[in-house]
């Protein structure tokens, strides 16, 4: 986006100018964290890092001219934070890379305004501030100082709140507590939301194990697309070396369905997933993956380890 400055407007201004560059066809876009020009305060950094872990391109950048401006250049706390927020970016990128791949082969925008998401929906002509990257993670950052949250309007559909389960309605303004350790994050409901454990570059390819499912219950159906390859090479450019899993989730008030299908020969180095449900209307007494029967985790969301490969899955509430 340009040589910015470290102000709160400059800010404000690259969220913006990374929608409209994204659905203007340049979704490989970010800006100079933190600000290219002057030095910005630890509070304006790491909101700042927050808001471009959510940019397809990520990268603290400045002139040099004003100090140091690397993520532990603020004091304990802030260098905390940054780990924070860069570990939640390396934690969702199968998310990640699947919203590049979309953009690579269909181009769809990585990173999709409201008014994107719903045209039907006149409100959402003048947000500007919230976006969603790929198909169901919305974010609002929070551009002011001394902030602890921020009002932010959701498009059509159910929301689950991402630090608390809190599942918010669509089509209403929301106010959202976002603390200085926070961004404002939704996921939509119906999503699956792929994590890995955090890795330390995005060159360590996919990792063998501690992939992670994190299932949204909806009320209805809701399709969810994920891209997967060897994560280097030019291999993916042959169909036997990527793969692309379709994962539709069908819920009902006793029940929910995640079936899984597969396009493509690659296979990823996990064999097993840790299947987290998050939002379940009824108390879950069986858990059945193709035909076999697995044990729940008690306390917390509902959660199993059960086959990368599965086709079905399917989880009951007693009575």
């Amino acid at each position: 986006t340009g040589d910015n400055i470290a102000s709160w407007e400059h800010m404000w201004l690259a969220n913006i100018q990374c929608q409209r560059l994204s659905i203007s066809g340049v979704s490989f876009t970010g800006s100079d964290v933190g600000g290219f020009i002057d030095q910005p305060t630890g509070e304006l950094f790491a909101r700042w890092l927050a808001l471009a872990g959510f940019h397809p391109f990520m990268r603290v950048h400045s002139s040099g001219d004003h100090g140091e401006q690397e993520p532990w250049s603020f004091g304990d706390r802030f260098t905390a934070l940054a780990r924070r927020f860069i570990e939640l970016r390396y934690e969702l990128l199968p998310a990640l890379y699947t919203a590049f791949w979309q953009y690579a082969t269909r181009g769809t925008p990585m990173l999709r305004p409201l008014v994107y998401l719903d045209q039907d929906d006149p409100e959402t002509y003048q947000r500007m501030a919230e976006f969603s990257l790929g198909d169901h993670l919305l974010v609002c950052p929070i551009t002011q100082a001394d902030a602890e949250g921020r009002w932010l309007y959701l498009p059509t559909g159910q929301w689950y709140y991402w630090y608390t389960n809190e599942v918010k309605e669509g089509q209403q303004e929301i106010w959202a507590d976002a603390g200085l350790d926070r961004i404002p994050l939704f996921v939509r409901a119906g999503a699956v939301v792929p994590t890995w454990p955090v890795r330390q570059h995005s060159a360590a390819g996919p990792p063998a194990d501690g992939v992670t499912l994190h299932v949204y219950w909806k009320s209805g159906t809701e399709t969810t697309e994920l891209y997967e390859d060897a994560g280097e090479g030019y291999a993916y450019a042959e169909n036997a070396e990527s793969c692309l899993k379709t994962l539709t989730v069908n819920g009902t008030e006793r029940e929910l369905i995640c079936r899984q299908t597969t396009a493509g020969a690659y296979c990823a180095p996990h064999t097993a997933v840790r299947l987290v449900l998050h939002g379940l209307p009824f108390a879950p007494s069986a858990l059945v993956v193709d035909g076999a029967t697995y044990e729940i985790a008690a306390g917390g969301p509902a959660e199993a380890t059960i086959p990368a490969t599965f086709r079905e899955v399917r989880v009951t509430g007693a009575g």
